[in-house]
Formats: C-alpha cells, structure tokens, sequence
C-alpha cells in the first residue's frame, strides 16, 4: 500500500511538472515584462552613484569608471536577453495563431507549381520547436545572475575596504588580480579538487553544463559573445560624458568644441543630476553679476594638504592665493581676464544633494556678446600603481561660453 501510494505521489508530481513546464509561457512573459521596466530606470541611477562616490566620497576616477561600466554592462545584457525572449515570444504566439487557423498547415494542391512537391513543416512542429528556444532563451540567464551577484557582493566588498581602510587603488587592483587569478587556477586545474566538486552541485555550473551538452559547448559561449554585442552600443549611452568627473583632467577637445550644454547651465540640466565641473544659472546674462557653481570634489581635500606641506614653493611660484577651501584650488578667468574670487559660499543642491562652491562677479565693462568663461585648476596627481606625486596645472578643467546681453 506504502509503495502503491508513493508511486502515485511520484505521478502526481511529474503531472504537475509538465502542466507547469507546458504553461512556463506566462510566468516568462511577465517576469521578463517586470523586469525590462525596472533595467531601463537603473542606468540613471547607476550613474548618479558612481558621480557621487567620485565627488562626495573621493572614490578613486578608475575604480568608479570600473565599477560604471561593470554595472552599466550587466544591465544592458540583461536588457538584450529579455528583449530576445519577448521577441520570440511574439514570434511563438504568431505561430500558435497560425496553428489554431490552420492546424492542417500546407495544402500542397493550392500551392503554385514550383512551390508544390516540397517537404514543410506543419504549424504545430514550428510551434513545439520555437517553445524550446523560448525558454531555453529565458532559462540562460538564470545561471548569469547568480554570476554577476556573486561578483557584485565581492566587488562592493572590494569598495568597503578601500573606502574603510583609506586604500591606494594600487593596493586594491593587486589584491583583485590575485584573488581573481587563484580562482581561475582553481577551476582551470585539471585534478578533481573539493572545491571544484563542490561548484558542480550548484545551480550555476548545472545550468551551465546542461546548456554546452545539449546546446553544444562553443554555441553557448557565442551565443554570450553575441549578447555583449549587441548591448555594447547601450553601454556606450549609458556612460557618455562620464570622464568629465575625472577631476585630475582638461576637458577633452570635443568637449570644448561642441560643449553640452546640460553639463554647463542649470536652465539645461536635469536637477537629478549632478554637475561634473563648474556650471552657470543660464547661457543667457543679462546682469552685471553672474553667479558660477563649482562642484566640489572630496579628493581635493588631500590635494591641497599635500600642496600646502610639501609644494609651498610651486605656489608662490604660480602666485597662487592662500588656501583655506578646496574651492581654492580653482581660478577663474573671463576672455583670458583673471577673475579674483575669495568669498565661496558652500550649498548642497536639491534635490541631487550634491556638494558645491559658489559665488559671484561683476560683468561691468563687458560687451554685449560671447564670452569664454575658464577655469584653472591646481591638482596633485597621485600615479595609481606607483603612488608617485606630481604638481599639475590643468588650464582648462572647464571651458565653456556664455552670451552678455
């Protein structure tokens, strides 16, 4: 009776197996739905966070371009693998259509004459064979998330030690690229190790060895290569205009050819964001005082402690002012006229709550026209491998014009 009641548990089981298998079409249809909504919000957000551990933690430039790009990238490879799977999705229900008008499919009578003689498949064969694909195509992902958030944790771990201990990013890389590189001795080596035993019981190395048997084992590594493709172009968007908060660099020639204007006006610029450098209420002036923002950068704090212990003489030298905020750091300059500030007034925009200086000065005696409005910045740069340091000039940190009325 026991064996008689466990056999029919078993059935009842692999029952509800395959009538869940065979309707798996609705839960991946509004999963994937759910979450291409949520991956085309994050990118914003994603940005912002590195722009903030830039200029208000004074996160190493590379470690948050790194930290960008990874995160940038995984949500838009997600982006293409949910893209994929609602378009053979809509390919799959079209066919089911087909199937259901005509279930009998090719009538080879009422085809031309050169079409006729011909072996077709009929609806519900394209039907059955575009369902595999379908969820094969959901199911490949699965195993890339688990991936991706184990790397995420130890990468944020990597972020909390640098930022707890006050690390060089030497320091960091090195400890990265060993760790990385004992791992992939561990899973390249050939003996059978307990670690490796233990990894081919998780899901991760299970979907993945259930996809190169049956899928072949170069089909799934292109089928990835082609996915990160595809998704390099959204990367590309997602991060533009990012190395303007490198704050120890000129803007680049392009930038100061074909500036944007939201990165430089406030009437242009989302208050979501942060600005990258120095900016200005509007294009437009029409009054003899003008009101300019710097964004303030955390790293500067260090720099100009150094400054002030070690390179007293490079200062007198550029004649520089005395030092008592980062702001000091900066000088700026209209039309090539140095503009003397010494009164910053520290604000916290809102609602971005990013940190900045600002100040103003007079427009008397300019004309009406194009101005170009300059900015000088003084900086020690840190060589991130050796830690070497090195005085710099960047004469133009911000560069950018503005129209006198």
């Amino acid at each position: 009776m026991n064996k008689d009641q466990d056999t029919q548990r078993k059935s009842e089981e692999l029952s509800w197996l395959e009538n869940l298998q065979r309707n798996s079409w609705e839960p991946e249809v509004i999963i994937s739905g759910i979450i291409l909504a949520f991956l085309f919000i994050f990118p914003t957000k994603i940005y912002e966070f590195c722009a903030y551990l830039i200029q208000d933690i004074g996160l190493d430039f590379i470690f948050g371009m790194i930290i960008l790009f990874y995160l940038t990238g995984i949500i838009s490879i997600f982006k293409i693998f949910f893209v994929v799977h609602l378009a053979l999705r809509f390919l799959w229900t079209g066919l089911l259509g087909l199937s259901y008008a005509f279930p009998k499919g090719v009538i080879q009578d009422k085809l031309f004459k050169n079409a006729q003689g011909f072996e077709y498949q009929s609806p519900d064969q394209m039907v059955l064979k575009l369902e595999k694909i379908c969820s094969s195509t959901f199911a490949y992902p699965v195993s890339m998330v688990i991936v991706f958030l184990t790397m995420t944790i130890y990468l944020g771990f990597l972020l909390f030690i640098y930022i707890w201990l006050n690390l060089s990013f030497f320091q960091v890389y090195t400890f990265f690229l060993l760790s990385s590189l004992f791992i992939a001795f561990l899973m390249m080596s050939k003996r059978k190790t307990q670690f490796k035993t233990w990894y081919s019981r998780t899901i991760v190395s299970s979907i993945n060895a259930i996809y190169q048997s049956n899928t072949g084992k170069w089909f799934s590594i292109l089928y990835m290569i082609c996915i990160v493709i595809l998704a390099t172009p959204i990367i590309y968007s997602d991060t533009e205009d990012f190395s303007m908060y490198f704050n120890e660099s000129n803007v680049l020639a392009k930038e100061r050819e074909w500036p944007a204007k939201h990165l430089y006006f406030e009437d242009h610029h989302d208050p979501q964001k942060r600005f990258p450098r120095a900016f200005l209420p509007k294009e437009e002036v029409g009054d003899n005082r003008i009101r300019i923002g710097l964004a303030r950068y955390e790293g500067d704090r260090e720099i100009m402690e150094v400054l002030q212990s070690d390179y007293s003489i490079a200062l007198d030298t550029l004649q520089w002012i005395d030092m008592d905020e980062t702001a000091d750091l900066h000088r700026i300059y209209i039309n090539d006229s140095l503009v003397l500030i010494n009164d910053w007034g520290k604000y916290r925009l809102s609602p971005s709550g990013q940190k900045v200086y600002q100040s103003t000065f007079s427009l008397d005696g300019l004309k009406s026209g194009r101005h170009q409005l300059r900015v000088e910045k003084l900086i020690v740069s840190f060589h991130p491998f050796t830690g070497d340091a090195e005085v710099r000039l960047l004469e133009n940190w911000a560069n950018f014009e503005f129209i006198k009325k």
